[in-house]
């Protein structure tokens, strides 16, 4: 991979632009799913960072309880006038877009990828959701189009992930990834993964890279710990304040991870904002965008970042 002038990591934007050959963007639809953390099965709250209204269920709200095409028809007209894309993917995002059976996700999944104006499919979900046969499923639809599989990972280290409630180990993770690379050789997968629990090890983010490395992994999507309100994190804070990263400490820790990132994996995002702001306790620069995002480029150049250079 060949860096451009002062290109510290392989954004997601060219990714998008040698993929589909011009503006891309996601239009979210809702699956009617939930999570094996909210209906009893794991847990009835949800992970610990994760509000009430699950991750950013409320970008669906426009067309929720529609039939698919009726939610994409919905929200393309706001989307190409505001961001001006020629391409879309259609983005099961909030809770788990794989957590049903095999009949119900293809006619879910088939319903979105045969609107004419979408060019692929973007699945969210979590490793310890995708059985043989729904990993089947993605490879069957991958042969005809683009299919994106948005892995929650969050951690591959277990005392994170039992602070987090994920109701899953690590080895799952490792294991979910295995079966896919050997099943799923035409799905992208993209893993999601959060830094800054205060269980972390100093190598949380330099190994996480690594696993990345091994299994063909397409792209991955960064963000920091926070503590919102109405979580389980939040009344634990409240209780006994805990550490949160600083910015400074957070930039440190994105670089530790491109720097062992293979340059073949995209970079989706390297951190997040809270969308209510005014619901974020914690760490406060999260309740801002682009202050975070200048300090984190900026952090990334005058180190003389390049991803993969540690690999």
């Amino acid at each position: 991979m060949q860096y451009e002038l002062a290109e510290t990591h392989y954004p997601y934007s060219r990714y998008l632009e040698e993929t589909f050959g011009g503006k891309t963007y996601k239009v979210v639809v809702a699956s009617g799913l939930t999570c094996p953390t909210r209906d009893g099965t794991l847990a009835k709250e949800g992970c610990a960072f994760c509000d009430l209204r699950g991750s950013s269920s409320f970008f669906g709200k426009k067309g929720r309880g529609l039939a698919i095409t009726a939610q994409i028809d919905a929200r393309l007209p706001e989307i190409r006038e505001r961001f001006r894309a020629t391409r879309f993917l259609a983005y099961f995002q909030s809770y788990t877009n794989t957590y049903s059976d095999i009949d119900y996700l293809r006619s879910i999944y088939e319903e979105a990828a045969s609107h004419p104006e979408i060019q692929g499919l973007c699945i969210g979900t979590r490793p310890d959701c995708i059985p043989d046969p729904v990993i089947d499923l993605l490879e069957e639809l991958a042969q005809k189009t683009y299919v994106s599989l948005e892995l929650g990972v969050q951690s591959f280290e277990d005392p994170t992930l039992e602070w987090l409630a994920r109701g899953h180990s690590a080895q799952c993770s490792i294991d979910a990834l295995q079966r896919l690379a050997e099943r799923a050789p035409h799905v992208h997968t993209c893993v999601h993964l959060m830094f800054g629990s205060p269980m972390d090890s100093p190598a949380a983010a330099r190994d996480a890279a690594r696993i990345l490395n091994r299994f063909g992994v397409r792209g991955a999507k960064l963000h920091q710990l926070m503590i919102l309100e109405h979580t389980i994190l939040a009344r634990r804070w409240k209780e006994q304040p805990f550490p949160t990263l600083s910015l400074d400490q957070y930039a440190q820790v994105v670089a530790d991870f491109i720097e062992n990132l293979s340059p073949s994996i995209y970079l989706e995002r390297l951190f997040a904002n809270a969308t209510h702001k005014e619901e974020c306790l914690a760490p406060e620069w999260s309740r801002e965008r682009w202050t975070p995002h200048n300090h984190i480029r900026d952090f990334l150049q005058t180190r003389g970042c390049r991803q993969g250079a540690r690999q």
